[in-house]
């Protein structure tokens, strides 16, 4: 089994990241996820590019959320 490992964030940014507002936070965790799925998206694309609209849609969700939660999706329509 792998081993767990922690990591401590380097003081400096935890006092940058302290001093913004939840607002700042959240927006900085949005975007954050933005560039992930864009980034998600691009890989997709590039490595399957014979897919459907729809499967390339459903590889995207599987990869972006897992197995269980893209099936529960595609089986909702």
């Amino acid at each position: 089994m792998e081993q767990l490992r922690i990591e401590v964030i380097d003081r400096t940014y935890a006092a940058i990241l302290a001093a913004k507002t939840p607002a700042e936070r959240i927006a900085m965790a949005n975007s954050a996820h933005r560039t992930a799925r864009i980034m998600v998206e691009s890989r997709v694309r590039q490595l399957y590019p014979e897919l459907t609209n729809e499967q390339r849609h459903r590889e995207y969700l599987r990869r972006l959320l897992g197995d269980g939660a893209a099936r529960y999706l595609a089986s909702r329509g």
